[in-house]
């Protein structure tokens, strides 16, 4: 989910499946009520077709003109549609020549009262009855009861619903579809210019450009201005460090030149003289040069720590081959860090020298899988009891008894620092001292 395409798929497919599952339930019940209607004022018709083809012979019974009736379904056996009039006995005083099956008992109602529901056939299907209870009036005053209902078989009307309940959800899941994908080509031309930006980032890493494109859409042109201002203020910045350790070196160089035409190399005094301006002038020279030589790496492309691990330790086991030392790699294949090798170099370097020159044995090199760090373990004398920290101050030491400057841990902390990282000091459980390298 790290990545925007998916979130803004996933967020669209699921709105999509929302919008199109409530579309459809909303047209299904509205045309399944719409037919229910439809249904309701088809009967009613009926029913006022056969009242109006009712009735009253000599005997004051009601007789219905088969000839008169509203739909020829109601004369044909076993057609679906089934009418007959009752009185308030629920004695049968008619029914349609179609009405060869069983069909429901007339309910009770007031005079004037409409019934309309829906009944289970106790053989083979669901029916649909509307009834009406009225009354017919005589000259006299006099009144006859009775009950009209129409029964009609539900079977076709549910088979047309299921069709079109069918038919819908086919076709809203086929436009879903078809907007899925155009969603899907217009998201893609839509973050056009963030892939865009993210080539050129690339390109700026390998050196082949120096700052990202301004012609991109206005909601990126603050990022890309940004972007822009900071590599320009860290070129700057470089410059700036390279001209000033040039104009350094150059105000050093007059002075070392004076102090080693003065010596003679006729004393012992003189020559140690001469030794240390030498050593000076190579020193400047070899750090003047470095700075030339490296570029700035504005966007460090990430490289793989073991390989650079192994041909490091394979070095320092040749040059303290005399100690018996051995270093043990618990490393990540895939471990990548982002940091330009030359200083990844000088800071794995400080920390594994250290090791080996105040006397382990054993020194493992090992990463912690869920987190960026890479933890430097030995089995050596180990720090001092004091503030671990005070250890990454310049000219510290841990051991006065052996040669070195107490530069080491400082520089490389410095170097972590500058890209983002920091460098830990520690007691190792087993003994020893114990360097973290946490990366960014």
């Amino acid at each position: 989910m790290k990545s925007i395409s998916s979130r803004l798929v996933i967020g669209t497919s699921l709105v999509l499946a929302v919008f199109v599952v409530l579309v459809a339930l909303s047209v299904s019940w509205s045309v399944h009520q719409r037919a229910q209607t439809a249904r309701f004022d088809r009967l009613q018709g009926l029913i006022y077709g056969i009242l109006g083809a009712t009735d009253i012979d000599d005997n004051s019974r009601l007789i219905v003109n088969s000839q008169a009736l509203p739909d020829p379904r109601l004369n044909q056996p076993t057609s679906g549609l089934y009418a007959e009039l009752t009185d308030a006995a629920g004695n049968r005083l008619w029914q349609s020549a179609s009405s060869a099956s069983w069909l429901p008992d007339a309910m009770p109602r007031p005079i004037g009262d409409w019934l309309f529901d829906t009944l289970e056939h106790p053989q083979k299907s669901t029916l649909h009855r509307l009834q009406l209870s009225t009354a017919w009036a005589f000259d006299d005053g006099r009144e006859l009861p009775f009950t009209v209902q129409v029964v009609d078989d539900a079977d076709s009307l549910d088979r047309q619903l299921k069709r079109f309940d069918q038919t819908l959800w086919a076709t809203l899941l086929a436009s879903a579809v078809g907007l899925l994908i155009l969603q899907l080509l217009v998201l893609r031309q839509s973050l056009k210019p963030l892939h865009a930006i993210g080539n050129e980032v690339a390109s700026i890493e390998r050196g082949e450009r120096d700052n990202l494109s301004e012609n991109v859409p206005q909601e990126l042109g603050a990022l890309t201005s940004g972007l822009n201002a900071l590599l320009r203020s860290e070129r700057e910045r470089h410059a700036q460090y390279r001209h000033l350790l040039d104009d350094l070196a150059h105000s050093l160089k007059t002075p070392l030149s004076v102090l080693q035409n003065l010596a003679k190399a006729d004393t012992a005094d003189d020559r140690i003289i001469l030794d240390q301006t030498r050593l000076m002038k190579a020193s400047i020279e070899r750090h003047v040069q470095r700075a030339n030589l490296r570029s700035p790496r504005y966007l460090a492309p990430a490289i793989n720590l073991r390989p650079l691990v192994e041909r490091m330790t394979t070095s320092l086991e040749k040059l303290y081959e005399h100690a018996d030392l051995h270093f043990q790699l618990s490393v990540d294949a895939d471990f990548m860090v982002r940091m330009d090798e030359a200083d990844l170099f000088e800071v794995l370097g400080n920390v594994l020298e250290n090791a080996c020159k105040y006397g382990a044995r054993q020194v493992t090199v090992s990463n912690r899988s869920d987190q960026r760090c890479l933890v430097i373990d030995d089995d050596g004398p180990g720090f001092p009891d004091i503030r671990l920290e005070q250890l990454l101050q310049r000219g510290v030491r841990a051991d006065s008894q052996t040669a070195g400057t107490g530069m080491g841990l400082a520089a490389a902390q410095q170097l972590m620092a500058a890209y983002g990282g920091r460098l830990e000091p520690d007691h190792a459980p087993d003994g020893g001292a114990r360097v973290r390298l946490w990366f960014p």
